[in-house]
């Protein structure tokens, strides 16, 4: 990718100063501003640089000399986020790909714009990543798998060979899909579920809570 240095996140969340630090200790990208919608911006700045309306981002820090990276989480299963990376590219901004030097991949990863990779990623051979896709840390991609856009991917999840997952779906922490499993369009895979066959548009999978053990006399405890 051959996009501009300087950057403009769009975001001022927890999620933004997030990427922000990855991004000044473990890239070259320098970050100029922030930018949200005129009716969200109350504070003025952000980390010590300029917040501006996003409205009015590109007269200020014009396409032609600023990338950008839209740093939103999984609100509204990603669709906020798909929302304002179409609207950023609207105004012509490349969007900017961040993957963390602590990861394991091969030359053949092939991956769009605005995705954001954490550390402790495996990414076997021949995997496909589209746009706008988030990865937390320590997850595990088999080969030949296929992640569409607008995807949030949490941390030590663990996806088969052969797999696909359709755009804007959820995947929680520890989750498993099993290998040549397809899990269809909109889907939330909640913490520790298990996925063996393949799942149709906007399904979810939820699990339960450990329940509480009866222990009355803190046997438990002791024996700890």
């Amino acid at each position: 990718m051959n996009a501009n240095k300087k950057i403009v996140i769009f975001g001022v969340s927890d999620f933004a100063s997030q990427v922000s630090s990855y991004l000044k200790q473990d890239s070259d990208f320098e970050i100029v501003a922030y930018t949200v919608d005129a009716e969200y911006n109350k504070i003025g700045a952000f980390l010590d640089l300029p917040v501006v309306d996003f409205e009015k981002v590109q007269e200020i820090y014009p396409p032609s000399e600023y990338s950008m990276f839209v740093a939103i989480g999984y609100h509204k299963l990603n669709s906020s986020r798909e929302t304002k990376f179409n609207e950023a590219k609207a105004k012509g901004y490349q969007l900017i790909t961040y993957i963390c030097s602590r990861n394991s991949y091969w030359k053949d990863l092939e991956i769009g714009e605005n995705c954001f990779i954490m550390e402790a990623n495996v990414f076997m051979q021949n995997v496909k990543i589209g746009d706008n896709v988030i990865f937390a840390i320590g997850n595990k991609i088999g080969h030949d798998s296929v992640i569409d856009s607008n995807c949030f991917i949490t941390s030590n999840v663990m996806i088969g060979g052969f797999c696909s997952l359709k755009k804007n779906s959820f995947i929680g922490m520890s989750a498993v899909i099993k290998d040549k499993t397809t899990i269809g369009e909109f889907n939330i895979l909640g913490a520790g579920s298990i996925i063996l066959k393949n799942t149709r548009d906007r399904s979810s999978f939820l699990t339960k809570s450990t329940p509480l053990s009866f222990d009355p006399n803190n046997l438990i405890q002791d024996f700890i």
